[in-house]
């Protein structure tokens, strides 16, 4: 089993316009999925549940957020790789 959760996934070869509309497409939901657990992190942060349960959830939710964070980064840095490996055509 590979260490990267996406890692070989087969990806069509696509010219240099239609690579250009994928990478902006994967910022654009990246941006928009981003902040997706601020919310509960915060409610935690202000203990908004305590307790050796909250505690485990506080502590689950912050690492879900870390890992949610780092596979958008990647997809991102992945498509931007892609789309500079292909050559520019006039």
């Amino acid at each position: 089993m590979s260490s990267e959760p996406y890692e070989g996934i087969i990806v069509a070869d696509l010219d240099r316009r239609a690579m250009q509309a994928v990478a902006e497409r994967i910022q654009r939901l990246s941006d928009e999925h981003w902040w997706a657990l601020d919310p509960s992190c915060r409610l935690m942060e202000n203990d908004a549940w305590v307790g050796p349960t909250g505690a485990r959830f506080d502590a689950q939710v912050h690492a879900d957020q870390r890992e949610l964070r780092a596979m958008l980064t990647q997809a991102v840095h992945s498509a931007n790789q892609k789309l500079a490996a292909l050559p520019d055509r006039p």
